[in-house]
């Protein structure tokens, strides 16, 4: 009966400081639904990029020939792999748009079907979905290429094409580029395409790139010259993937974990708080015969009611928006959207995790609470409570009253300002964060891209050319290499013309670079690790061959990972033939045969894919900026709330001396601004070190070096706005409760 009688003191404390408790409640719900949200969709993210790759059988490695094979079946027992010709093509449907037309493969990177069927039959034909529906081709529809019609029957994803990249040196899918698979009858019937071929390696724990090496080899003993090769490790239309899975993992880790924490803080200052009150009860509650154990559990049910209810509001409702997640993540992967999966173990962490931290720390506050006597307790005796060093080291004496009351009230509670502290960081971090995403896009693809190129047309050659190119156009030749030791930091070697005016390079200096010298971006140099002067060894990937060139200068630019040098200091470097070239710049749309397969993007093309990719980007950036916005009005509330408690008869008294309500408010209010202004300020670096570790992530995931992290002058003034926005609706909650406080509750504690 007693046990009964002293637990039903919970709902009264709960009515108490209602404030404090749904502030507490909120953010638990928060971090929960994003472990939820989070570690979920990354589970199936991750989850069903894997079936997609094991299912659909995506290749091991690419390889382009210069002419084609014969004997695959023996070629295939002697590398113990299975090899597959296919045939591709691009074609221009219209100004801006690229269609890249595959023949049906039948035993390597197998089409998958995200919507509609496959193709059975002669005159179908498979688009991948965001390209039909961005220009308006349904299932049904007919679409005509070189004059005849052919009906689409399904949207498709290739497991070799998830991030849909036209060219290997694009950085990001362009909204006017799709893919499409037809039979191979039909594939015939076109009477072009340059043949390329697809491997996928036995089981074997032989490490990948020995297995290419062996099969490069065997290609080359049996006189055939490799023009391209790619392995999947090296393939950013793949390895993007698994860099977008790393770094959402470490999102969906880092962000709740850090929401987690503040609820741990503000609960634990609320039982210590809510003990020091009834030290009094609680020496009662032993003097009638209750057990240690039995106070423990009462004032634990506090904390692990707000948890537990906390962690299923949370949790369950992290579920629902998964699937609109992945989906619309899969607009920019390409990969079929088959069935999402709830992981037990992760929705188990997110409903246990948060309970278990928030039950543990406050048992450690109730414990270090509890260790006084009861007869201590009984008698009421205060614990000491002495200036701390902080407060001692300052000279207050000589300052007014108001500032000097302000500084105390926070240097006496510790805890309490260093919650402040870290909800205000945490805030700063998410805003920010969101506007130095958007800054580094516009800086790395806007700024970067346009502000070097000065051609209209980038055409790439599937085979090597010498023909003469009209006025307007330069030829370049490019290959793809490796510093020694580091497989996926690839970068790319370019011979351009010695006097080129496609290219606009300028120096640290910010002086214009002439292109008859061996030129690095600033992402080249920093992957190899040299500087201007120094020679550096590089691999080409396509035979392994170790090369040593020398960097004259570094271009002040992140706009890929280039070295640029002479063509014909190129040719002649790496054994090519003179006077040819894979690639070309122009200004002019070239007259080229029908049998030089090719691809071409304008520059226009480039920018529409940056304005593509920002769209969404702002969205986000829009919804960071509104929960920053929220965690720092929640976080500013709080702690204001437990000001106005913890000073309740103080501001009685002010009200008996005579203060005016809104001198009273300021007063006590406004202690808290410092802080908030410190909080926001601890933020930047907080923000800059997050940042770098993503960036980090990218570099080492597939060797994309993007500029460091930027947080702009403009960004940082917005982003202190809306933060101490919040903290003003935050005070203004809180003076009602300042103008309730009647003068009588100073009388009542002296009567007491």
């Amino acid at each position: 009966m007693l046990k009964m009688t002293i637990n039903r003191r919970i709902r009264r404390i709960l009515s108490e400081n209602r404030s404090q408790y749904i502030g507490s409640f909120i953010l638990i719900v928060l971090s929960s639904f994003l472990f939820s949200f989070m570690g979920q969709f990354a589970c199936n993210f991750k989850r069903l990029a894997d079936n997609f790759r094991i299912n659909n059988i995506q290749e091991d490695a690419s390889f382009v020939t210069s002419v084609s094979l014969t004997s695959l079946t023996e070629l295939e027992s002697m590398a113990d792999a299975v090899i597959e010709e296919g045939l591709k093509f691009d074609y221009q449907l219209a100004d801006g748009l690229t269609l890249r037309i595959f023949s049906m493969n039948e035993k390597i990177n197998l089409p998958g079907i995200v919507e509609g069927r496959n193709v059975m039959a002669d005159g179908e034909i498979l688009l991948n979905p965001v390209f039909a529906e961005s220009n308006g081709f349904g299932i049904g529809d007919e679409i005509k290429i070189h004059g005849k019609s052919y009906t689409i029957t399904g949207y498709l994803a290739l497991p070799n094409y998830m991030y849909l990249l036209q060219s290997e040196v694009d950085m990001m899918p362009r909204p006017g580029f799709g893919i499409a698979v037809v039979s191979r009858k039909d594939f015939a019937g076109f009477g072009i395409g340059s043949p390329f071929y697809s491997v996928k390696f036995n089981h074997s724990p032989e490490p990948l790139r020995v297995r290419s090496a062996r099969l490069r080899e065997l290609i080359v003993e049996k006189g055939v010259e490799i023009a391209e090769w790619t392995n999947a490790d090296d393939n950013k239309r793949i390895n993007i993937v698994d860099a977008e899975v790393e770094i959402i993992s470490m999102v969906s880790k880092a962000v709740p974990t850090a929401i987690l924490l503040l609820a741990v803080i503000i609960v634990s200052r609320i039982v210590s708080r809510l003990i020091k009150r009834d030290s009094t009860i609680i020496g009662t509650l032993y003097a009638l015969g209750y057990r240690k154990r039995e106070i423990y559990f009462h004032y634990l049910r506090l904390p692990l009611a707000l948890a537990i209810t906390g962690s299923i509001a949370g949790a369950l409702p992290g579920l629902l928006p998964v699937r609109a997640m992945v989906s619309f993540i899969f607009d920019a992967f390409n990969i079929p959207l088959t069935e999402i999966e709830t992981d037990a173990g992760r929705m188990a962490a997110s409903l246990i995790i948060p309970v278990l931290i928030i039950v543990l720390s406050s048992y450690i506050v109730i414990r270090s609470r509890l260790r006084r006597s009861p007869a201590d307790l009984l008698r009421g005796r205060k614990e000491k409570t002495g200036i701390n060093f902080l407060e001692r080291a300052l000279n207050l004496e000589k300052v007014g009253f108001t500032v000097k009351f302000q500084i105390r009230e926070q240097l006496r509670s510790l805890s309490r300002v260093t919650f402040l502290l870290l909800g205000i960081a945490v805030a700063t971090v998410m805003m920010q964060w969101g506007f130095s995403l958007k800054k580094s896009t516009d800086f790395l693809l806007t700024g970067g891209v346009s502000g070097i190129y000065e051609f209209g047309y980038e055409y790439k050659f599937d085979r090597l050319r010498a023909d003469p190119l009209p006025y307007g156009a330069e030829p370049f030749s490019a290959a793809l290499f490796v510093p020694p030791g580091a497989e996926k930091k690839d970068l790319y070697v370019m011979g351009v013309l010695p006097a080129s005016g496609m290219l606009t390079l300028t120096g640290k200096s910010g002086a214009l670079l002439s292109t008859d010298m061996v030129i690095a971006t600033i992402p080249a140099a920093k992957m190899l690790n040299t500087a201007e002067g120094e020679p550096i060894r590089v691999i080409r990937k396509i035979d392994g061959r170790e090369f040593t060139i020398r960097v004259d200068e570094i271009a002040d630019t992140y706009a890929g990972n280039f070295i640029f040098m002479p063509v014909d200091e190129y040719n002649k470097m790496f054994d090519m033939p003179e006077g040819s070239y894979n690639g070309a710049f122009s200004n002019v749309l070239l007259d080229l045969p029908a049998d030089v397969s090719h691809s071409m993007v304008t520059m226009e093309e480039k920018m529409a894919g940056v304005e593509e990719l920002l769209g969404p980007t702002k969205s986000m950036i829009g919804f960071v900026v509104f929960m920053a916005a929220i965690i720092g009005m929640i976080i500013v509330y709080l702690v204001s709330s437990m000001i106005v408690d913890e000073n309740t008869i103080t501001i009685s008294l002010m009200k008996i001396f005579g203060y005016r309500r809104k001198e009273v408010s300021n007063l006590v209010l406004n202690s808290s601004t410092m802080v908030v202004v410190l909080g926001y300020l601890l933020g930047i670096p907080l923000t800059m070190s997050a940042i770098g570790s993503m960036i980090q992530s990218l570099e080492d995931s597939v060797g994309l070096i993007v500029p460091p992290a930027r947080i702009s002058l403009p960004y940082i003034l917005i982003g202190f706005l809306v933060i101490m926005l919040a903290y003003e609706v935050s005070k203004r909650l809180s003076k009602r409760k300042v103008n309730a406080i009647p003068m009588s509750e100073a009388l009542k504690a002296g009567m007491e």
